[in-house]
């Protein structure tokens, strides 16, 4: 029976072949044919596919986010949106000239729109350019806002005021126009302290530094007062809008004629006194936030800070260069004996390790001060600083060299920073940032300048200035890593984070190491009451392992809240 329904299938199948060859043509059947292949090839695959996803089952990843485009209308409007990104890009602005890593940035920005519930907000660094933007939906077209940081004013009082805000704001219940309002009266309000406080601290940091790198009661003084005289001469030609790198020179200048004439008339060793100011120009730079934006992926920024860095750094070279060739016009010698394979001086007696630790606490609590920072921070900066110059030295003397000893003892500052932070005690750029001050290789760096101009051994200054480049990576990168190590910390490490971390709405971003994605509560409210439209709304962390939670390509690069 089979055998006679499949004859007749044939059979019919080729009278309709014929019929469809006598009515088309010989070339119109063959197109028609070839169309029927083609159609029976696709199923063919269409039905293998759905074999195949049917037979690997199992949990798949969410198509990356690239190409797509907002579907959702934006039921809050185009002035809501407006207001949102306006205060998303001025609180960038002031994050940005305080000197935070482009990823802090971002992450923080992104969380103040998805809690005034602007979840398609972009947000991105150009060097010193902020542009925010809102992405177009199926209704609305997109709204973009720019803005440059043309001046950096380093108040870490208002960052800790500008983390309480945003603490506020994703803890929900905050309007916009209250938001602004905030916003205005931060940046608007002085600085905290009196200018003569901030050169006091100035002066306090060469005190400091002076007394960890081994000088006498007389370098002290003189290091406090050269500190003082570069501070004022420094904002005097700021004042006239003179460039960085010539307030660089100048300030590089001051240190070596006042380290020469001490040479002169009293006698004092000048390596001491020029280190001391060196590492007073060297700690404004963004380091860290340098070799942040590298490990975050901001590769152009990145390269602009490192070469803001270097250029800043180059300007310390020529002040040295000049003051030198001053000295030696007027008939002043320096004869100094340095062994060039030695950079790495550790003190070996009970009172000098004593007053290196004493001095980088000293140096690190001033910097703050200087900086505008909270009282509270500054004594959290000096218990760093003098922990891990207490690290370095016991990794010294224990045989670790001297790039190993800074990263290994930048790392620890790290973690302490991190620490630091989800306690809500101090904004970790604080801690990190004073913390590894006192490291700074100034010393290195004087005595290659010094081979080069003065003993015109320029194989001994190239190994120093090596030695200074790897020194400085070495603080950069071991903060980094000190960071990442410590992120689980913010929102995960099971009962060692629950026991150190103190519960709250996240602030200021640190984005080194694991990502958590916040997203804004599902809370209802009755219709009509306006809070939809006006005030934000908490955030929460998102499980690791939710659904829906995104692959580490497709976040931003952010993670843990950061506080004062």
């Amino acid at each position: 029976m089979l055998d006679v329904v499949t004859a007749r299938k044939s059979r019919t199948t080729t009278e309709v072949t014929l019929q469809m060859s006598a009515f088309l043509g010989p070339s119109e059947s063959s197109v028609s044919w070839t169309s029927m292949a083609q159609d029976r090839s696709r199923d063919d695959r269409a039905g293998f596919g759905r074999g195949l996803r049917t037979a690997l089952r199992g949990r798949r990843d969410p198509a990356p986010a690239a190409g797509q485009r907002s579907r959702t209308p934006r039921e809050l409007g185009d002035l809501h949106t407006r207001q949102v990104l306006h205060l998303t890009v001025r609180l960038a602005e002031v994050m940005l000239s305080s000197g935070s890593g482009t990823a802090d940035v971002v992450a923080t920005a992104q969380d103040v729109a998805k809690a005034y519930q602007l979840a398609d907000c972009v947000v991105d660094v150009l060097v010193t350019t902020v542009i925010v933007s809102a992405l177009p939906t199926a209704d609305s077209p997109p709204v973009t806002i720019m803005r440059s940081v043309n001046t950096r004013s380093t108040d870490y009082t208002r960052l800790a005021k500008l983390d309480r805000l945003i603490q506020r704001i994703t803890a929900g219940g905050v309007t916009v126009d209250e938001a602004h309002e905030a916003m205005d009266e931060l940046t608007e309000r002085p600085h905290p302290y009196p200018r003569w406080v901030a050169t006091a601290g100035w002066a306090g940091l060469s005190l400091g530094v002076a007394m960890l790198l081994g000088g006498g009661w007389l370098t002290w003084v003189l290091a406090a007062v050269t500190a003082v005289a570069i501070d004022r001469v420094n904002r005097l030609l700021n004042r006239i809008r003179t460039p960085a790198f010539f307030q660089q020179v100048v300030g590089a200048g001051i240190a070596t004629l006042v380290a020469v004439a001490a040479y002169w008339y009293a006698g004092q060793n000048p390596t001491t006194l020029v280190a001391t100011g060196i590492v007073l120009l060297l700690a404004g730079l963004t380091l860290v936030g340098a070799m942040q934006d590298a490990v975050t992926g901001y590769m152009l920024t990145a390269v602009a800070r490192l070469g803001e860095a270097l250029f800043l750094t180059a300007g310390i070279v020529v002040g040295i260069l000049a003051g030198l060739s001053i000295g030696t016009l007027a008939g002043v010698t320096i004869d100094l004996h340095m062994d060039a394979t030695e950079t790495f001086v550790v003190p070996n007696r009970p009172l000098a390790i004593l007053l290196a630790v004493f001095g980088a606490a000293l140096a690190s609590a001033c910097l703050a001060v200087a900086s505008y920072a909270p009282l509270r921070s500054a004594g959290i900066a000096g218990f760093a600083g003098g922990l891990a110059e207490l690290a370095l030295v016991g990794l010294g003397t224990a045989g670790f060299g001297q790039v190993l000893a800074t990263g290994i003892a930048a790392a620890g500052v790290g973690v302490l920073a991190t620490v630091v932070s989800i306690r809500r005690q101090a904004p970790a750029l604080v801690t990190a940032t004073a913390g590894i001050m006192p490291m700074l290789p100034g010393l290195v760096v004087f005595r290659a300048v010094f081979y080069f101009a003065v003993d015109k051994n320029f194989d001994d200054s190239q190994a120093q200035l090596l030695a200074a480049a790897a020194v400085a990576l070495a603080l950069g990168s071991g903060v980094v890593l000190g960071e990442f190590l410590g992120s689980p910390l913010r929102y995960r490490a099971g009962w060692i984070g629950r026991l150190l971390r103190i519960e709250g709405p996240p602030g200021l971003r640190r984005a080194v190491g694991q990502v958590t994605h916040l997203e804004p509560v599902e809370t209802t409210h009755p219709p009509g009451t306006g809070y939809q439209g006006s005030r934000s709304v908490a955030l929460e962390p998102m499980p690791v392992d939710a659904p829906d939670a995104p692959t580490r390509g497709d976040l931003p690069s952010a993670d843990g809240g950061q506080a004062e």
